[in-house]
C-alpha cells in the first residue's frame, strides 16, 4: 500500500512510488494499492487518483493497481484499503502486506495494519520509501524532519488514546 498525506504530494511520487514500483518489477508484489482521498494542490484530483497515474508511467500495468481515494488519515487508509482487497478477492490469497511510506511514517502504519489485519492471516512486511528530510539516520538534523517526528509520536499517542492501536513500551 502507498499513500500520501497532508492533502499534498509529499514528494511520494518522488521517494516512494519508485520504491514500490522496483519491488513490483522485482516480482516482490503482485498488486500496488495506492491509498488517498485528500486533493492535491492544483492537480484538481485526489492523492491515489495521481499516483495511479503516476504508477502507469512508471511502468505499472494498469489491471495491477487498486485505487483507494477516500481515506483522510492513515487508519483510514488500512480500513478502506483492506475492504477494496476483499471486494477485489485479493485478502484470502494474499499471504504477505507490504507497506511502502517513509521510516517516520512506518512504526504507526505497521502498527495500524496489524490491527486492521489481525484476524486475516497475512504478514505485514515495511518497506521504507525514503525522502531526504526524514530518514532513519538523518531526521534529526533538520527542523523539518524533528517537526516530522514529534508529529508522528504524537499521533501515536492519540491512536493509543482512542485504542485504534496498542500501547507499546519503547526500549
Amino acid at each position: 500500500m502507498l499513500h500520501m498525506r497532508n492533502g499534498r504530494s509529499s514528494k511520494a511520487h518522488i521517494y516512494r512510488l519508485p520504491y514500490a514500483v522496483e519491488v513490483y518489477k522485482n516480482g516482490l508484489v503482485s498488486k500496488i494499492i495506492v491509498s488517498g482521498g485528500r486533493n492535491i494542490g492544483n492537480a484538481n484530483m485526489v492523492e491515489a487518483d495521481y499516483l495511479k497515474e503516476k504508477a502507469i508511467e512508471f511502468g505499472i500495468k494498469k489491471k495491477d493497481i487498486l485505487v483507494e481515494n477516500k481515506a483522510m488519515t492513515t487508519w483510514e487508509n488500512m480500513k478502506l484499503s483492506r475492504e477494496l482487497m476483499i471486494k477485489n478477492n485479493l485478502l484470502g490469497e494474499c499471504t504477505n502486506i507490504a507497506i511502502v511510506t517513509s521510516s517516520f511514517h512506518m512504526r504507526r502504519s505497521i502498527m495500524i495494519a496489524e490491527r486492521v489485519f489481525r484476524d486475516d492471516g497475512v504478514n505485514i512486511v515495511s518497506l521504507p520509501g525514503e525522502d531526504n528530510s526524514t530518514r532513519r539516520t538523518t531526521w534529526f538534523t533538520n527542523e523539518k524532519g524533528r517537526v516530522r517526528a514529534i508529529g508522528e509520536v504524537e499521533k501515536i499517542i492519540d491512536y493509543v488514546k482512542k485504542g485504534k492501536i496498542d500501547d507499546f513500551e519503547i526500549i
